[in-house]
């Protein structure tokens, strides 16, 4: 198989799991999985691992996807891929804070923050905000006013309402 054909299989899938179509995500999951092995294509590897993370992730199956963000992170390690690695410690950061593991949460999203640095792009966004919230688990909303003030100027720069209401939120800001 081709990367091509791996991303093909991928967005396939992807498009199912959007449609809450789990069952057949998996099925596609695990032929595809053990297709990359065979091939030795940590990659594609990493990219269905990811399917069945979402897929726990969406079920509420907190502790099952952050088994599967982990594998991932391992073979981004491996293939020292720092890009795809911050990416996927984003998520596990998340799935940390979601379990009220707020220490863990904000002791990976660091490390993503400090990676990021100046961008000003959605990913710097979506990591600024978990890791605001991370902060206010642990109590320390004075640290978490500057992320919250730069995931609002990014998510203003895109015109997402969402984003900022959340933002103005925690900042104290009433619309």
């Amino acid at each position: 198989m081709t990367v091509e054909d791996f991303q093909i299989q991928f967005n396939k899938a992807w498009s199912l799991r959007n449609h809450g179509n789990y069952t057949q995500v998996l099925a596609i999951a695990e032929a595809q999985l053990t297709l990359a092995q065979e091939a030795n294509d940590r990659k594609a590897e990493a990219l269905f691992l990811k399917l069945y993370a979402q897929v726990h992730a969406d079920k509420r199956e907190l502790r099952e996807s952050l088994k599967y963000y982990k594998q991932i992170e391992r073979i981004y390690i491996a293939l020292e891929d720092l890009p795809r690695q911050m990416h996927t410690l984003r998520h596990i950061g998340s799935l940390f804070y979601e379990l009220k593991e707020y220490e863990c949460s904000e002791k990976c999203l660091v490390q993503v923050v400090d990676f990021i640095g100046n961008r000003t792009d959605m990913e710097a966004a979506n990591t600024f905000r978990v890791y605001a919230l991370a902060l206010e688990g642990l109590g320390q909303k004075p640290r978490s006013i500057n992320f919250w003030q730069k995931a609002k100027d990014i998510y203003q720069t895109y015109d997402i309402e969402e984003g900022v209401m959340e933002c103005d939120q925690h900042l104290g800001n009433r619309p």
